[in-house]
């Protein structure tokens, strides 16, 4: 009886990353994320679009015709458990990809003030982390700032905006702020999260996933229905979402123009 063909774990990861680097490419030539000298700053959560970003970015910054400097950025929250442990596992990854990483405190959440209403636990999160990367970017001379949002980010943002705030705003690929000194650039846009997780399936890292109370409880979302929807499309899902992304990009452009 013949035995099965054993697959060496790092030659599949190499591939894989080799597939999104593509995708990577495809984003830089569209919309021009990188530039040569860049000082990067990664926003790294220590979930799988986070880390496989790191992986991309390394693999792919000895490859590109550019010289950039990369570091990473770990916001960790005070009502988070396993602090310790999460930040012994991100510090070794990092250490071992030679990558920079820095570890910023968010505040504790001071709750609504009073008679108003609660604020959405994602909303907040999501805030306290754009505010200590921000600041730690322009602390640090970085000039651009990276998240690992993908396709279905996108996707589900354009629908939820267009489903319950009667817009077609989504996630652009790159936004300035503070008159340029800081660009927010996403070089994971034209990747769908299938695509990411089959690179994360070769890595064996212990992925750290949302930390939040109401996720711990299985809480849905209005994200939570929207990404249902898109994946009940079957094989159609794959056009939809890149549909949905163009046309809030081509809104993005119709907004700025004069």
């Amino acid at each position: 009886m013949n035995a099965e063909p054993t697959v060496d774990p790092t030659a599949d990861l190499e591939r894989r990353l080799h597939f999104l680097a593509r995708r990577l490419a495809a984003a830089q030539k569209r919309w021009s994320l990188f530039a040569d000298g860049d000082r990067v700053l990664l926003g790294l959560s220590g979930g799988m679009d986070s880390v496989m970003l790191l992986h991309l970015l390394v693999r792919w910054r000895r490859a590109a015709p550019l010289d950039f400097a990369l570091a990473a950025l770990h916001v960790e929250f005070p009502e988070a458990q396993g602090r310790a442990e999460r930040r012994r596992r991100l510090q070794e990854l990092c250490d071992g990809l030679d990558v920079p990483l820095a570890f910023a405190a968010a505040e504790p959440d001071p709750g609504p003030p009073a008679g108003a209403r609660p604020a959405h636990p994602c909303f907040r999160c999501a805030h306290e982390r754009r505010r200590l990367l921000f600041g730690h970017a322009a602390q640090h001379g970085c000039g651009k700032l990276a998240l690992a949002h993908h396709l279905d980010d996108a996707a589900e943002t354009v629908l939820m905006n267009l489903l319950f705030k009667g817009g077609l705003e989504g996630l652009p690929p790159r936004r300035d702020f503070f008159d340029g000194r800081v660009a927010l650039i996403r070089p994971l846009l034209l990747a769908e999260k299938s695509e990411i997780a089959r690179a994360a399936g070769t890595l064996g890292f212990p992925f750290v996933p949302c930390l939040c109370d109401r996720a711990a409880q299985g809480i849905g979302s209005e994200r939570d229905h929207v990404r249902a929807f898109l994946s009940s499309l079957g094989p159609n899902a794959r056009a939809a979402k890149r549909h949905l992304l163009r046309v809030s990009l081509a809104a993005a452009e119709g907004a700025a123009r004069p």
